[in-house]
């Protein structure tokens, strides 16, 4: 999740240059040569949602840390990314790589922001990674998470919404889908959504128009609460687009998933639309409707994410190790219950209807 303070990017897609001048066939060989068995199960049942999830995750906290926008370790992960497509069933021809540019390869740190990993050498480009699933229909959904974190693990922020995603994408590799799935994973988030922003900007009014429904998966595994979030702000005022997540929370409920809307009488963050600091603002912005999925708190009516310890992104908890130790195994089974939505809401249902 972004920090509070905005910052400006450059939404322009770079025409040529891939991660750290590689091309796009170079960035594929390279991926494609990692070793991806541990995080790849054999088969996907009913029964072990959120356990591919949880391996993925597990090599994010060990082998990514400090995966600041721009940097070296924002790139790796970026390759882990397309290696876990690449191995896990999709081709070439149906991952897209694409570059933009940002203006600082390191944002500053707010006060109290914990900075433990540098990400080591910085540049000035990112790079969204995008899987796209051809479905029956030209209509699309857009399952999103961003990949890069602050100065330390982001296994919450945003590993696990990285980790949901990768599992969904690695189920549905296969599958005969009614929709085009389209799932990206934005860059540079933590500064602004530069990586959303960018790949907002340069979809064309045939591809907007064909977007049913976006769903951005961001900070899953920390907070006290499940949550889903949808709708916007018309400018007279008025809370629209809010009809994919009340029925997203129908599915929730069907499906026996501890997942619910925001509560309700907050004026800051209205019912049940919770807050636009994430990689959907740029889609809801475009009139795009999304269904947000996140863990916090928020029955102090402002979002704490943990009783106990306050946040957890931006800050030295935000490591594996700290939350299994605090959380025991509520981390996975967040991991496990928003997986399977996820699952349900591809494959389930009409989303045509609200657009």
């Amino acid at each position: 999740m972004k920090r509070t303070l905005p910052a400006l990017c450059i939404a322009m897609m770079l025409l040529a240059a891939g991660c750290g001048g590689q091309t796009h066939s170079e960035l594929i060989a390279e991926a494609r040569g990692m070793d991806m068995t541990q995080e790849i199960p054999a088969a996907f049942t009913e029964d072990n949602y959120g356990t591919t999830a949880t391996a993925i995750l597990e090599s994010i906290q060990q082998n990514y840390p400090g995966r600041i926008a721009g940097s070296e370790k924002e790139k790796e992960t970026a390759l882990f990314v397309l290696s876990v497509l690449l191995n896990g069933g999709y081709s070439e021809k149906n991952i897209n790589v694409q570059p933009f540019s940002i203006p600082t390869a390191a944002p500053a740190m707010e006060a109290g922001e914990a900075q433990i990993f540098d990400g080591g050498e910085k540049s000035g480009t990112s790079r969204n990674i995008e899987a796209v699933i051809k479905g029956k229909s030209e209509k699309t959904i857009v399952v999103g998470a961003h990949y890069d974190s602050a100065g330390t693990h982001g296994v919450d922020d945003n590993g696990s919404g990285v980790s949901v995603a990768l599992e969904s994408a690695l189920r549905m590799a296969n599958a005969e889908p009614g929709y085009t799935i389209r799932y990206v994973f934005f860059g540079a988030e933590e500064i602004g959504m530069c990586g959303s922003r960018a790949y907002v900007e340069q979809l064309s009014k045939k591809d907007k128009e064909n977007i049913v429904l976006m769903i951005n998966i961001d900070s899953v595994l920390a907070g006290d609460h499940m949550y889903i979030y949808g709708g916007r702000i018309n400018p007279d005022g008025k809370i629209v687009d809010t009809e994919p997540v009340m029925r997203a929370a129908e599915i929730a409920d069907e499906s026996g998933l501890a997942i619910q809307l925001v509560p309700e009488g907050n004026e800051d963050y209205p019912y049940p639309t919770g807050q636009k600091r994430s990689d959907h603002a740029p889609f809801s912005d475009a009139g795009i409707p999304y269904v947000y999925f996140e863990a916090n708190n928020w029955e102090t009516g402002s979002p704490i994410e943990t009783q106990e310890h306050g946040l957890i992104m931006h800050t030295e908890r935000d490591d594996l190790a700290f939350i299994e130790k605090e959380y025991g195994e509520r981390g996975r089974n967040a991991l496990a219950a928003y997986s399977k939505l996820l699952h349900a809401m591809l494959k389930e249902y009409d989303w045509e209807k609200f657009d």
